[in-house]
């Protein structure tokens, strides 16, 4: 479940040059702007679409953003279809609630409305060629509506590391002379345009015999992508992975041992649209300023829409590194770069050990 928590706010301003004066004009037309955000995964479960409402005026915009009822309709009707070949197979309505904001900000806060609707692992949505998803909606006592469609993301895949059978290998284990290695991240991009490719390493930390568990993020980095191309990759460096070990665990003397508990490797593949809407909305380093406004939402009755309601998909693959499981030692990391990790100049003094029964004979095996 990914919580979309995007926050939208325009104020339509005109800004004109003369070589004497700088005027501000603010124009307020009253025509209603809707700001729509939705991204679809199949892999979730719980599907939010973000809808607000822009405001312009005279007031102080800071202090407007501060009232929850200048960024919501009064009335919201908006569903979810599934269409193919022309028929409907499903239909959900969007159902309101509210959620924490991760961190605040000038909007209102602590908590924000979200849109949202269900489905189940057993009955996802579908990702496949003439499947799309049709959202629709419509605002206050049929004022306007606000439409837009897309496919869902398919045939993408993980093609390495895979859980069983291959390693992560980041070092040469020689301590003294050590060389730093990258691991090749493969994957079939499948309809994707775009990809990201994020490892989240778990790392068990403990004090006497109890342990908490440590996870962070490490962005390997955006590539752009061939869709339907047989493979693509990225690499993930040893040169970084050490440092960002580091970076994430303190030296703390009440810590007694850390163990890697797992390395999982995260892509998220997206589409042309959110590619293009994320590209188009950079900021803009023209001194003329011009920017594009783009999204693949229309409005009826001459109102404005901003914003794009699109697909994007999560394909994940978790490593873990423990002791033996039947006749195999499970690691995530290969032995050379568990050995660095546990006695090399980044990352000794973190008291990390191995508890991987392959490396019981070695001096970094936990007792």
């Amino acid at each position: 479940m990914k919580h979309i928590l995007v926050f939208f706010s325009f104020l339509l301003v005109f800004l004109t040059f003369t070589s004497c004066k700088e005027t501000i004009t603010l124009t307020n037309d009253q025509k209603e702007t809707a700001v729509i955000y939705g991204l679809l995964d199949q892999a979730d479960t719980i599907h939010y679409v973000k809808i607000n409402r822009a405001y312009s005026g005279t007031n102080n915009s800071i202090e407007v953003a501060q009232v929850p009822d200048s960024s919501y309709f009064k009335d919201v009707q908006a569903y979810i279809y599934e269409i193919k070949k022309g028929d409907t197979l499903r239909k959900w309505k969007l159902r309101d609630t509210i959620l924490d904001n991760k961190e605040p900000g000038i909007f209102y806060g602590p908590k924000q409305k979200v849109y949202y609707f269900e489905t189940s692992k057993n009955n996802p949505l579908v990702g496949e060629s003439g499947r799309t998803y049709l959202f629709r909606g419509k605002f206050e006592q049929n004022k306007f509506e606000v439409t837009a469609a897309t496919e869902l993301i398919y045939g993408n895949s993980l093609l390495y590391p895979v859980s069983n059978g291959t390693n992560y290998s980041f070092a040469n284990g020689i301590i003294d002379k050590p060389e730093y290695y990258s691991t090749g991240i493969k994957f079939k991009p499948g309809t994707a345009v775009t990809t990201n490719t994020a490892l989240r390493i778990t790392i068990r930390e403990y004090i006497g015999q109890n342990f908490t568990l440590k996870s962070f993020d490490w962005n390997v980095g955006d590539m752009d992508v061939t869709p339907n191309a047989t493979s693509a990759g990225i690499n993930a460096l040893g040169t970084a992975f050490y440092p960002l070990i580091v970076k994430n665990c303190t030296e703390n003397s009440a810590i007694t041992k850390r163990q890697l508990a797992s390395i999982e490797l995260r892509v998220t593949f997206a589409s042309d649209v959110l590619y293009n809407y994320i590209t188009l909305n950079k900021p803009s380093s023209s001194l003329a300023q011009n920017k594009i406004n783009y999204t693949n939402l229309s409005a009826t009755n001459g109102m404005r829409v901003i914003g794009i309601f699109t697909a994007r998909n999560l394909k994940s693959e978790l490593k873990l590194s423990s002791d033996n499981v039947g006749q195999n030692s499970i690691r995530a990391l290969d032995a050379q770069s568990t050995k660095e990790l546990c006695l090399g100049a980044y990352t000794n003094k973190l008291k990390f050990c191995s508890d991987v029964s392959a490396d019981s004979k070695t001096t970094y095996f936990c007792n």
